[in-house]
């Protein structure tokens, strides 16, 4: 009989490290799938947290895989060409700048594949995790109208997609200034600004897998996970441009609009795995 696995979106951040430690305890084998574009390939992969994972779950397999998404990305923002691009500007307007939920979708889109391949080679892989939070949902990809319609997307092709830590706290809020005065590596340490609810970053430093129960927005944090996406122009697109104007309901409506739309438009190479816009993974040594 086949072992169990499960595939998870993995940036080593402290709710993607939980959403691992957590699927840890169902299954015997996970993949951890790392994902980065032009943007992001300067910031860190995350290795610090897998190996914390390794030792805290020695009976569990870690298998840690880091995928390019570049040209997934260039096609859900520019499209075919530049006709194709034009197209979005006058079909989509400003919404054409939501490149956070562009970028999350092509790390969807990987996954899919990635699991689908998995799945055709006779491994037993029907879930797919990742560590959303209630945290920054103006953020396309954390938006619960955009995850259903992921969640179809997943469904379609025979997959169960969640997340374990969806429903944890968010942490209390701290400037990364704040951190760095009060120790080198950024930790808070005094009462008023540690958790008062069990947060990921908690759970993670009662299985002994972090140091500390708030990591979040430290030197420390920054360095054990990799960067997921640029979003200085989409938060200047929100906030200072579109709420001023109109409600967030309307907005949240129409970037699931377009969203729902660039994964319509994916489905035409959905299962043609093959296609050249798909990047080959490359797997991680244990260390």
């Amino acid at each position: 009989m086949s072992r169990r696995e499960a595939v998870l979106l993995f940036s080593g951040g402290t709710d993607s490290t939980c959403a691992a430690a957590l699927a840890a305890l169902e299954f015997e084998c996970l993949h951890l799938l790392t994902f980065h574009e032009a943007s992001t390939s300067d910031s860190p992969i995350p290795h610090e947290n897998v190996s914390r994972l390794r030792r805290a779950f020695p009976n569990v397999e870690f298998i840690h895989t880091v995928i390019s998404t570049e040209r997934l990305v260039e096609w859900l923002s520019y499209g075919d060409s530049f006709l194709g691009y034009l197209k979005n500007l006058v079909h989509d307007h400003v919404y054409n700048l939501a490149t956070p939920g562009f970028s999350s979708l092509s790390w969807h889109l990987a996954t899919l594949r990635f699991a689908s391949r998995r799945r055709e080679l006779g491994h037993d892989v029907s879930t797919i995790y990742d560590g959303m939070t209630r945290e920054l949902t103006h953020l396309p990809g954390h938006m619960p109208s955009v995850r259903a319609h992921i969640a179809a997307m997943y469904e379609k092709h025979g997959f169960k997609f969640s997340s374990p830590v969806f429903d944890f706290p968010v942490p209390p809020d701290q400037r990364f200034v704040d951190r760095m005065v009060v120790d080198r590596h950024g930790f808070a340490l005094s009462d008023e600004i540690l958790p008062s609810e069990r947060t990921t970053g908690t759970y993670l430093y009662e299985r002994g897998i972090l140091p500390h129960p708030n990591v979040k927005g430290s030197l420390f944090d920054n360095r054990m996970q990799h960067d997921c996406y640029p979003f200085v122009v989409y938060n200047l697109l929100i906030f200072w441009f579109l709420m001023p104007l109109q409600s967030w309901s309307r907005i949240e409506e129409r970037i699931t609009t377009v969203m729902a739309e660039r994964i319509r438009r994916a489905e035409r190479f959905i299962g043609n795995w093959s296609d050249p816009l798909f990047e080959e993974p490359v797997s991680v040594p244990a260390k």
